[in-house]
């Protein structure tokens, strides 16, 4: 493979990262909305939806492109620590991928959407709305269940601000990261030549891709359209 140089961009991002990273947002704006006025068929349309990007994203962590997968972008506790120490640094590392920390705040980023989600599968307001998997728990389970469906959203938000001013502080240092998420290519240079993975250049791998849609697409009916009552 020929080093990468300072004017060559490199294919990071597939198209089914980008639809899942865009989707998130647009998902928990709707979501939200959707709750707000009350109209909970659309509500749990949403929630889907949701479960559906979700859980691909997890499936193409482990057998998506190189640069998708959690192996690429997850790192330990000493290269957090180190990528921190330099982070206001001019010596600050460049990453393809998510560097150390973007990783964690993916991580997070998910985590939290995780939660909101796994919660509202089991909430009630023991009147109308009955969440797809409220008789597999107990009462009090789907209590405890609601009432964190409520009050983490509000946690969710500062999570999600967080993540906006880490772009814009990105941005101010020089690493335009929207972008990237826009095309999927990102600028290389000869630092960034370990970072390449053998495979970087293939072709998308729909075979996979199929493998990764059709197990999301029985997770979601198994979640949302079998009876458990």
């Amino acid at each position: 493979m020929t080093p990468p140089n300072s004017n060559q961009n490199i294919k990071v991002w597939d198209w089914s990262i980008r639809v899942f990273h865009w989707s998130l947002p647009l998902l928990i704006f709707l979501l939200w909305f959707s709750q707000d006025q009350g109209e909970m068929a659309r509500h749990f349309l949403f929630g889907q939806i949701l479960l559906a990007v979700l859980v691909y994203r997890i499936i193409w962590g482990f057998i998506g492109t190189p640069y998708a997968r959690f192996k690429h972008f997850l790192y330990g506790p000493k290269a957090f620590l180190a990528y921190f120490k330099h982070f206001f640094s001019s010596t600050k590392p460049r990453y393809l991928s998510h560097n150390p920390m973007g990783g964690f705040m993916v991580l997070v980023l998910m985590g939290g959407v995780i939660f909101q989600l796994v919660t509202g599968l089991y909430t009630t307001d023991d009147i109308f709305t009955f969440g797809p998997l409220y008789e597999t728990v107990s009462r009090s389970t789907s209590a405890w269940m609601s009432r964190w469906h409520y009050l983490f959203f509000d946690v969710l938000l500062v999570l999600i601000g967080l993540h906006l001013l880490a772009i814009l502080l990105y941005k101010i240092r020089g690493e335009g990261l929207v972008k990237a998420m826009f095309s999927g290519k990102k600028p290389a240079a000869e630092e960034n030549q370990d970072q390449l993975p053998a495979e970087a250049m293939q072709s998308f791998p729909w075979l996979r891709f199929v493998l990764a849609v059709a197990i999301t697409s029985l997770v979601v009916f198994v979640v949302f359209h079998i009876n458990y009552a």
